[in-house]
């Protein structure tokens, strides 16, 4: 079974938010909450700075969340 990268806005502070992504690298896991974060939350700058932040909540999964 291949491993996949996970993280939700909830486990990085954001209670109030609902999502969550799931994907075959650390690179498109911070894509994809790049572009969430710009869209759902107004976030204008998505740097080294934030990504630092949030690289600890990002955590190996067997599979896609979803399917879980």
């Amino acid at each position: 079974m291949a491993k996949h990268f996970y993280i939700s806005c909830k486990e990085v502070g954001v209670l109030e938010c609902e999502y969550s992504t799931t994907a075959e690298t650390i690179e498109a896991v911070v894509e994809q909450c790049a572009d969430h974060a710009r869209q759902y939350h107004e976030l204008k700058g998505f740097g080294p700075e934030i990504y630092a932040k949030m690289r600890p909540f990002i955590r190996q999964v067997d599979e896609p969340a979803s399917a879980q």
